[in-house]
């Protein structure tokens, strides 16, 4: 094995690699060739994990059992070569199998294992097909039957999975759709007179001040730099209904001081006005010259 330690860019991650694995085997979500297993443990005791394992269902497709190792940087290749029986478990099930890799550089001057096939992503023209760097060789599995059973083990767990998400998600939209015609009714209708008036009367007030701003966090225009929020506008509103209630607090107790001079004032006795008035007179009368 070759002792090469040039450094390699990577700019794609593993799940990056499996993104584009997907595109490669499903160019079509809605009509699926095969089985796409990510992360699935081999047969037997040492639960060695693949990468993916595809299983073609169809004849475009293939019928082959695909094993992938994805490995992303020089380091982790060399680790995965240290330890060649590594993939023996499932490469025992498999029909071809495959190191994919995010440049065919990170391969450069590395010694595979002869039963290896290299992928690479995309290139040329290709979009959505992943390049074959080196084409993997056809395999004679020994163990494809325990292979393909825990296929169909994982693929009935997922399935067990995704009916019991399924029906959580159905559940939830139930409540929330209760909820929000529960919502509604208490709400009554939207579009009735009264409504519409409200809805013309916030209008027109934030037409007059200057509308919303571009992000809907200001209303109207600032003041010495300042943004006016809608909690601004709602204190200053609540602000006049207090001073309105004062001054008709204070218009109410001087309309009572009025009305009780009025009651004073007409209780007078006439007669005793006049005399008053009269002693008033003379009083002044009486009082010496300053000149």
């Amino acid at each position: 094995m070759s002792t090469h330690t040039a450094r390699i860019p990577t700019p794609l991650d593993a799940r990056a690699m499996l993104d584009l694995l997907r595109r490669h085997y499903i160019p079509d979500p809605a009509r699926p060739g095969g089985i796409f297993a990510p992360e699935i443990a081999a047969p037997g005791p040492l639960r060695r994990h693949a990468d993916l394992i595809w299983q073609g269902a169809t004849a475009s497709s293939g019928h082959e059992l695909i094993g992938h190792e994805i490995k992303v940087t020089r380091a982790d290749l060399h680790a995965e070569l240290a330890d060649p029986a590594k993939s023996d478990p499932w490469q025992a099930c498999c029909d071809r199998w495959y190191l994919v890799v995010p440049d065919a550089a990170l391969v450069e001057g590395i010694d595979l294992p002869p039963t290896w096939g290299v992928l690479i992503p995309p290139s040329g023209r290709r979009t959505r097909s992943m390049t074959s760097h080196r084409a993997a060789p056809r395999l004679a599995p020994t163990d494809q039957a325990n292979g393909l059973r825990v296929l169909a083990t994982w693929l009935h767990w997922r399935h067990h999975n995704l009916a019991g998400e399924t029906r959580g998600a159905r559940a939830e939209s139930d409540r929330l759709r209760a909820r929000c015609e529960a919502l509604t009714r208490a709400a009554g209708p939207l579009d009735t007179p009264a409504r519409q008036r409200e809805h013309q009367m916030v209008q027109d007030i934030l037409r007059k001040l200057g509308g919303v701003d571009p992000d809907g966090q200001a209303v109207g225009q600032s003041w010495s730099g300042q943004e006016v929020r809608v909690d601004d506008v709602v204190a200053a509103l609540l602000d006049l209904g207090t001073v309105y209630d004062r001054a008709r607090h204070v218009q109410w107790s001087a309309q009572s001081v009025v009305t009780s001079l009025q009651s004073a004032i007409r209780g007078i006795d006439p007669d005793a006005m006049a005399k008053l008035d009269t002693a008033v007179t003379a009083l002044h009368r009486e009082q010496p010259s300053t000149h």
